[in-house]
């Protein structure tokens, strides 16, 4: 009988990773909500973690601070939980109670900053993350985000395409931009052709336009441009929106359709993937991006592809 873990594991950490790649209305999804802690985080979480005690900027008894609108946070206090460090999340009011609970339940500090954007809560992590005995990951900054989307989560979709198909297009909601640049690199190295779209919400195109406003699809358009998506910006070669309304929408399709229980952002990814394949609907290939968390009694993630010869992947 064939199984994921032929043996027993060290902790909840191994789980992370390996999730399922779904074809579902010609869009390759990737089922990241699998992974623990509910999100495409776990991923980043645990390797900045590791990373950071290689380096030797994390030490026995340290606290971890982060500002997150909530998965990167709950993606931490698993970690932190696991490994014995103490976590204070730092994230703004105005966001679902559901994240908050899942922080606290790992045994997380929870302080507030700012209201529904992260603005406010980022500069006091990296107030916080500069004291003794505190470490900030700098989730929205750090190349070790990228990294690890191009050298884990990339080759890891790759390896799981069909035989002889390569990616043609990405497209992924931008929170930290990590994953599209990331996994964008690492496509681009099999195809130097590749597009890559960048997805927010319509009511906040704060990367198109510098728009700031309020929206419902938690966890990207955060307030401000990140640091890693203005270094990377070059890679990017078109901007989609989506309203909040119709990401809701299509995350109550996902549900009822295909037994994907996740959230707006969710929806919104599989909306963009579809944008995305009409853009370049003449091409043999299309990879529009993921699904990344479950719902929390409302949210999040997969990855999708069209039949027939076109296909189309979304990330976030």
């Amino acid at each position: 009988m064939n199984t994921r873990f032929a043996g027993v594991s060290a902790s909840i950490l191994d789980a992370i990773g390996d999730t399922p790649l779904l074809e579902i209305e010609g869009i390759y999804a990737k089922l990241e909500f699998l992974n623990p802690s509910g999100s495409i985080k776990a991923r980043i979480a645990k390797y900045m973690i590791e990373r950071a005690e290689r380096e030797g900027l994390l030490k026995p008894g340290d606290t971890i601070v982060e500002a997150t609108s909530g998965n990167t946070g709950n993606a931490l206090a698993m970690v932190a939980a696991v490994k014995g460090y103490r976590m204070l999340v730092v994230m703004p009011e105005g966001l679902s109670s559901e994240r908050v609970a899942i922080s606290r339940a790992y045994g997380a500090e929870v302080l507030f900053c700012g209201r529904c954007h992260v603005n406010d809560a980022l500069a006091k992590a990296r107030e916080l993350g500069r004291q003794s005995g505190h470490f900030c990951p700098r989730q929205f900054d750090s190349e070790w985000n990228v990294e690890e989307n191009r050298r884990v989560l990339g080759p890891e979709i790759l390896a799981q395409l069909p035989t002889g198909r390569v990616p043609d297009a990405l497209v992924a909601g931008v929170g930290t931009g990590g994953t599209l640049i990331g996994v964008g690199q690492a496509f681009r190295a099999v195809n130097p052709a590749i597009r890559l779209f960048a997805m927010e919400p319509s009511e906040s195109c704060t990367l198109l336009c510098g728009e700031i406003a309020l929206h419902q699809i938690e966890g990207i358009s955060d307030g401000f441009v990140p640091g890693i998506f203005q270094r990377h910006a070059s890679m990017v070669d078109e901007m989609l929106s989506v309203s909040s309304s119709e990401a809701i929408e299509s995350m109550r399709h996902l549900a009822r359709r295909h037994g994907l229980f996740c959230g707006p952002s969710s929806g919104a990814h599989l909306l963009a993937a579809h944008r995305g394949h009409t853009v370049l609907r003449r091409r043999r290939e299309v990879l529009a991006g993921t699904l990344h968390a479950r719902r929390q009694r409302q949210r999040r993630t997969l990855r999708v592809s069209p039949p027939r010869a076109e296909r189309s992947v979304t990330l976030r």
